[in-house]
């Protein structure tokens, strides 16, 4: 007899206890519960958000992690690692709709005014908004081999140096000199000049404006005459990404007829050429920003070539945009007569020695110059003096692990030149200035901070020679000395500390004294004299990391040959010899026959 059905009736009567029945269930509705706040997403509409239905091209910030500080300030560090990521999309993205480097001025406008109808709320000063777009359209994504890099690691050599190099000369004074020769249209030659993005820049800048200047791989960099300055020009003048380029090109052109359209890299977007803007309509020139909301470059410039015969140059025009002007005073068509600035311009003395090495008399009384016109006649080989900033570096070797260094050039007689030379006494070096070359021979005493009234005039005049006053002021901390920092900015300052920090050294109660802690991570330099301090600081704390030495291709593309190969250094890396027994390279055979007559075979027997 089937009793199932009495069985179900009995079940269905049946009272569950409370330890088994209604615990079940509660871990039932629990689990229901916990799956559907991890489905649902955040606020009251209910929708579901599958991983079907997730865009990759869109962040979403973690909201269920936990912040590595407790409080706000761990909060904070958290989204500052949000929007660092959301930048660097951005800047992938960006990178994708480039063509040839460059983004379509469509893309970038709507991009621009998109930006400024959402960043209203940011800030009351619009300067900070239009200011932070330009940043994030410069920032460039890392490449892949960047990134598998990391870093790059400095551990020099323990052995005594033994540096004999022929010194890099220095780029402004070169681009001064190859300037005159491009605008007169005469022949000159300078060498030993590094192929950076300035000076190649700069040549192919002066080549469009009348020159005939063209460069060789090592470092030669000449002139073929010509006809000199072009009046009349239309043209679209791309400058680099140095600002003196640029003063050169505009000082050079306001003197005759022209229409140009100057444009250059990224950092030049940041550069403020409205002090221009107001000082050069009374000269006839009419210069205009391509993007009305930005100061810097792209800019339209009109000259008339009608210029005054005496010119009060305004307080705030760039130092470096003045001395331009006294230099590209005797090519234009109109005598002028120039009074200076309150405070005279850092490379006016270098102008002026250019200007005199060319035949011209310059007639200075008080703060009012003027060039005589005459016959200019540039010298066959313009003496051009070595980079300060370098060869400071590269003589202070010996100081931090012996031996001597031997520098073949010119020493200049430049402000940045003397300070160099008490800079390396004051640390206790012993340097040799002969008429062809410069030589240092180890110490003679212990090593010494530069005094505070050379830091006060490297912090007014020469501020490239700061990283290496800093790197010394390191070492001497860790012989023992006593080292304060001087009174910094609070820009340099940040910069200063960072940098010290690195080379095992803080400030404790005024006093900067050594620290066995070592920072973690790498260190990205500024500009390339602070990578050079850097690599001196790795004698300091060895294994320092450098996240970007290819900034030093922007002031002196060997130094990192000559720092892995001490303590004899080369500039040029080896080139592997080729062995007695290789084998000979296959050639090509020509096939005749089913496909028809084929052309011969070149004469000179090439494969391609």
């Amino acid at each position: 007899m089937d009793n199932r059905d009495e069985d179900r009736k009995d079940f269905a009567r049946r009272s569950f206890r409370k330890n088994d029945g209604e615990r079940g269930e509660d871990r039932r509705r629990e689990y229901s519960e916990n799956v559907r706040s991890r489905r649902l997403e955040r606020g009251d509409d209910g929708r579901r958000e599958g991983r079907r239905d997730f865009k990759k091209d869109v962040f979403r910030p973690r909201t269920d992690r936990v912040p590595s500080r407790k409080g706000d300030l761990g909060a904070i560090m958290d989204l500052d690692n949000d929007i660092l990521h959301l930048v660097m999309r951005r800047a992938q993205m960006l990178a994708r709709l480039r063509r040839g480097g460059r983004l379509a001025p469509e893309t970038e406008k709507a991009l621009r005014t998109a930006w400024e109808g959402k960043a209203a709320r940011l800030a009351r000063d619009n300067r900070l908004s239009r200011d932070l777009f330009v940043l994030l359209q410069t920032i460039e994504p890392l490449t892949r081999m960047e990134e598998e890099q990391g870093y790059y690691n400095l551990a020099p050599n323990g052995e005594a140096v033994d540096i004999s190099i022929p010194a890099p000369s220095d780029t402004v004074s070169a681009r001064c000199w190859l300037a005159v020769a491009a605008a007169s249209g005469q022949k000159t030659s300078v060498s030993r000049v590094p192929l950076t993005d300035a000076v190649v820049s700069g040549v192919k800048a002066l080549n469009q404006i009348g020159g005939q200047l063209w460069w060789e791989e090592n470092g030669d960099v000449q002139s073929r005459g010509g006809r000199g300055l072009v009046r009349n020009m239309d043209k679209v003048i791309h400058v680099g990404d140095d600002a003196f380029n640029l003063w050169l090109v505009i000082a050079l052109c306001i003197g005759m007829p022209a229409r140009l359209k100057l444009t250059g890299d990224s950092s030049l977007r940041f550069l403020d050429i409205a002090p221009l803007r107001h000082f050069l309509p009374q000269l006839g020139v009419r210069l205009t920003n391509v993007i009305p909301t930005q100061d810097g470059l792209p800019v339209r410039m009109e000259c008339s070539g009608l210029m005054p015969r005496q010119i009060r140059l305004a307080d705030d025009l760039p130092e470096d945009f003045v001395a331009a002007l006294v230099l590209a005073s005797p090519f234009w068509e109109t005598e002028c007569r120039l009074t200076l600035p309150e405070h005279e311009p850092r490379l006016l003395p270098l102008v002026l020695e250019v200007l005199s090495g060319c035949g011209l008399k310059v007639v200075r009384s008080g703060r009012d110059v003027s060039v005589e016109r005459g016959e200019i006649s540039v010298p066959a080989q313009p003496v051009v003096p070595m980079d300060a900033s370098v060869a400071a570096t590269v003589l202070m070797f010996p100081g931090f692990n012996g031996g001597h260094a031997v520098l073949e050039g010119v020493w200049g007689s430049n402000t940045a030149s003397s300070l160099v030379e008490e800079i390396l006494r004051g640390a206790g070096l012993n340097v040799r200035y002969g008429s062809l070359q410069v030589e240092c021979t180890g110490k003679d005493r212990e090593t010494a901070a530069p005094a505070p009234e050379v830091m006060k005039e490297v912090l007014a005049s020469c501020p490239e020679l700061l990283p290496l006053c800093t790197v010394i002021m390191a070492a001497a901390a860790h012989e023992g000395m006593k080292v304060s920092l001087p009174v910094l900015s609070e820009e340099d300052r940040h910069l200063v500390t960072a940098f010290l920090s690195r080379c095992g050294v803080e400030e404790k109660e005024g006093v900067l004294v050594p620290v066995e802690e070592t920072v973690p991570g790498s260190w990205v330099a500024p500009s390339a004299q602070w990578a050079m301090a850097y690599a001196l600081g790795a004698f300091l704390r060895p294994n320092l990391h450098l996240s970007n030495p290819g900034v030093m291709t922007g002031l002196f593309p060997a130094f990192w040959n000559m720092y892995n190969t001490l303590p004899r250094p080369m500039l040029k890396r080896r080139v592997e010899q080729e062995t007695e027994d290789a084998k000979p390279a296959r050639r090509r055979v020509i096939a005749h026959g089913v496909y028809g007559e084929l052309p011969p075979e070149p004469a000179a027997g090439d494969d391609f």
